[in-house]
């Protein structure tokens, strides 16, 4: 196998070029073709936008396996073929909104389908954990697709730690786990080029339905490998901990309100740093930092002993537990007091927030 930088970087830039050239000619043809994300009450965005950019990515990936044959193998081919569905079903609700059970469903189809063919020997528990873990994640990014490069940018950066771990875990640039991951980030890359804020396109449910299939079956590679260490079953956790921490917080969420957790809404992580006062832009590079420390935790654990990894896991736990934290203080803030306390010792009654000022702030922050 090549290993050589051109090679290497070849892998990177030939699908970034194609994914660039397709991206661009999507943004000018996807209004003709319906593929158009009409702004609405639980939507950031203000303006229609194009969406169909999951077609960009899925396609250069596809093009580029098919120019360099020997940087991949059999289970990125079964991973490409399965995607294929993912992404003709997401077009498909893009275009057409489909009932939420008939998603679900052909998505864990796919999922186990996909684990059937990879999964080899592994135990029958490990196979069903499989395909809840994949087809949560096809949901989970998609629900994380609610601000510009928000689900593409949290998906090169847990595509680049895998990379990372491939290429630390065995010391080599040209690795069989490594490759694949150079293809998808040069896939990502050229559609981030268009997506970044303010974003000319998005990707649709196409894109992020796939990207969440691949992360999901592409992390599992090295528990069907037969790894059985408990690091590497939890490094894929850390690494993908954002997209989990939003889809689980959301679900919790809308269930405590008596919702249906496919119920769309304006509830997620980015929306409710959003709501503390950070700008969209902000917001979005919050989680891109959350997602490096949790990736950077996820490649700490294979690199340590079981007993440094329960310390990483607590130090990780703790993280996210502090997120949660502040994401709910505002909840609890203390109410203004009703009244005061004169140097005499008497109560003088305060106006009424609703006979202050306009403008006033009750709280008295300003």
């Amino acid at each position: 196998m090549n290993t050589s930088i051109p090679y290497l970087l070849a892998l990177f830039c030939a699908p970034f070029a194609v994914s660039w050239l397709l991206t661009l000619i999507l943004i000018r043809w996807s209004p003709r073709l319906g593929l158009v994300d009409q702004p609405n009450e639980r939507k950031v965005h203000t303006q229609p936008t194009p969406r169909g950019g999951g077609l960009a990515i899925y396609i250069s990936l596809a093009l580029t396996a098919l120019a360099f044959r020997s940087a991949v193998d059999r289970d990125f081919g079964v991973a490409l073929a399965l995607g294929l569905g993912i992404v003709l079903l997401g077009l498909v609700d893009d275009l057409r909104p489909l009932p939420w059970q008939v998603r679900l469903g052909l998505q864990t189809l796919a999922a186990l389908v996909a684990v059937a063919f990879l999964s080899g020997a592994s135990p029958l528990l490990v196979k069903v954990l499989a395909v809840i873990w994949i087809a949560s994640l096809v949901n989970a990014f998609n629900m994380l697709d609610n601000m510009d490069a928000l689900s593409a940018g949290v998906a090169w950066i847990a595509a680049a730690m895998f990379w990372l771990a491939a290429v630390v875990r065995e010391q080599s640039l040209a690795l069989d786990n490594a490759l694949p991951f150079l293809i998808f980030l040069g896939s990502l890359s050229g559609f981030l080029w268009f997506n970044r804020p303010p974003a000319r396109i998005f990707m649709g449910d196409a894109g992020s339905t796939f990207l969440g299939f691949y992360l999901g079956l592409a992390s599992l590679r090295g528990i069907f490998d037969g790894e059985s260490l408990v690091p590497a079953w939890l490094a894929p956790v850390c690494i993908l901990a954002v997209a989990w921490y939003d889809l689980t917080s959301v679900v919790v969420l809308r269930l405590w309100q008596g919702r249906s957790p496919f119920h769309a809404d304006k509830q997620h992580l980015s929306h409710r740093l959003a709501g503390l006062g950070l700008s969209s832009r902000a917001a979005v590079c919050v989680i891109y930092l959350l997602a490096l420390a949790s990736g950077f935790a996820g490649l700490a654990l294979l690199q340590v002993t079981i007993h440094g990894a329960v310390f990483v896991g607590l130090q990780l736990g703790c993280m996210w537990l502090a997120v949660a934290a502040l994401e709910y203080a505002r909840h609890f803030r203390p109410r203004p007091v009703p009244a005061t306390i004169k140097s005499s010792g008497r109560p003088t009654d305060l106006p009424s927030v609703s006979s202050a000022k306009p403008g006033a702030n009750p709280d008295g922050t300003g």
